[in-house]
């Protein structure tokens, strides 16, 4: 099969990450693979020989104003066009609105079918995914059985054409214990004693404004423990102005991007992501595989990963809940320790295997295919 997978940029983060894993996944079963966007960080050129640059991030949000967002959705989508007509593409998997959008135009008349996967967004803009996903899409795929209730129920998605499907999540391997206590040991400090790390970008969407809002509570039950951040993004200067407004002071610490992120999920004693929205977000699968439980919001596919067993989950932007079960679940090191073996556990789990997830899309497009 020839095949294209259409993302809107490459910085790091999760979907780049599912869209590079799922192509290399493929690739390794003897698909011709090609991959398409705004060239970034992840993915260029220089990086793989088979992507080609496809301006898809002036068409999200961040593009300017509607008709000039539609304008280069348009360029971009004959731009798109002549890579498929070249390279003999069969079908087009794109990931998110956008990336759809571009497809729609490249593939009219074409004959190619066009995938597009739901990653999750704020319930304001389910509607307007739909809208955009019945028009320009032949299946829509969405990696959690609540957002694909969402898209049914809000977005006015046919039942017919949802597919929910896996995240493959790649094992990282537990790093060696001498490294992990020596990190341990520096980003607790001197007074520091329970450990709590959240890894994601600085954006509105992973609601770093309301950790350090819920840490500000917690700290004041127990000054002593400590909150590391990993990751960048565009609300950087945000949250370091408030940082320094909630007068925490070294209680809470942004490090910034890492390659290592395993390492700092392996030395917490808990995984905090605060999110606004997601769908299945794969940092919770990664925590797991640090033997690290989780304290989560409440958004779409979480609750397929999280439960008692393995951590908590609270209702999104509630500061109140989020500062009592910081302070419940890191003042019980009995209760942790269970749930600390129950994550590394369910990172077992079939549904998380990338070869697992890897052949169910092979075969999907497969079964399309010899349909069409």
């Amino acid at each position: 099969m020839r095949l294209l997978q259409l993302c809107t940029r490459f910085p790091p983060g999760g979907i780049q990450r599912h869209v590079i894993d799922l192509t290399l996944g493929l690739r390794a079963r003897g698909q011709d693979v090609w991959i398409a966007g705004t060239r970034g960080a992840w993915m260029s050129e220089e990086i793989d020989p088979k992507f080609r640059h496809i301006d898809v991030h002036n068409v999200a949000g961040e593009g300017g104003s509607t008709l000039r967002r539609l304008w280069t959705a348009l360029k971009s989508g004959l731009a798109l066009r002549k890579v498929l007509k070249k390279e003999r593409i069969q079908l087009v998997h794109a990931h998110e609105s956008a990336p759809a959008l571009v497809a729609w135009v490249a593939t009219r008349g074409l004959g190619v079918p066009v995938f597009v996967t739901f990653h999750g967004a704020e319930p304001e803009r389910i509607a307007e995914f739909g809208r955009i996903a019945r028009m320009c899409a032949d299946l829509i795929i969405t990696p959690s059985h609540n957002s694909a209730r969402d898209l049914i129920e809000h977005g006015g998605v046919p039942e017919g054409k949802v597919k929910v499907m896996g995240l493959g999540v790649q094992q990282k391997p537990r790093p060696p214990v001498d490294e992990i206590e020596k990190l341990r040991s520096e980003l607790l400090g001197a007074d520091g004693q329970t450990l709590i790390v959240t890894v994601a970008r600085l954006a509105h969407q992973k609601a770093i404004d309301h950790l350090i809002l819920a840490a500000k509570q917690a700290l004041k039950v127990n000054p002593a423990l400590r909150f590391v951040v990993v990751g960048d993004g565009p609300q950087r200067e945000q949250a370091k102005n408030w940082l320094s407004e909630s007068g925490v002071g070294d209680a809470v610490r942004f490090i910034g991007h890492s390659d290592n992120a395993p390492l700092y999920m392996a030395a917490a004693d808990l995984f905090f992501l605060p999110s606004r929205w997601e769908s299945l977000p794969i940092t919770i699968v990664e925590a797991f595989q640090q033997a690290t439980p989780v304290l989560a919001t409440d958004t779409a596919g979480v609750t397929e990963l999280v439960d008692e067993s393995v951590g908590a989950v609270v209702p999104i932007g509630d500061i109140e809940a989020m500062a009592a079960q910081l302070m419940a679940m890191t003042s019980d090191t009995m209760r942790l320790k269970h749930l600390s073996g129950n994550a590394l556990a369910r990172a077992g789990d079939e549904r998380f295997s990338p070869p697992y997830v890897q052949a169910a899309f092979d075969a999907l497009y497969a079964e399309w295919l010899e349909r069409k």
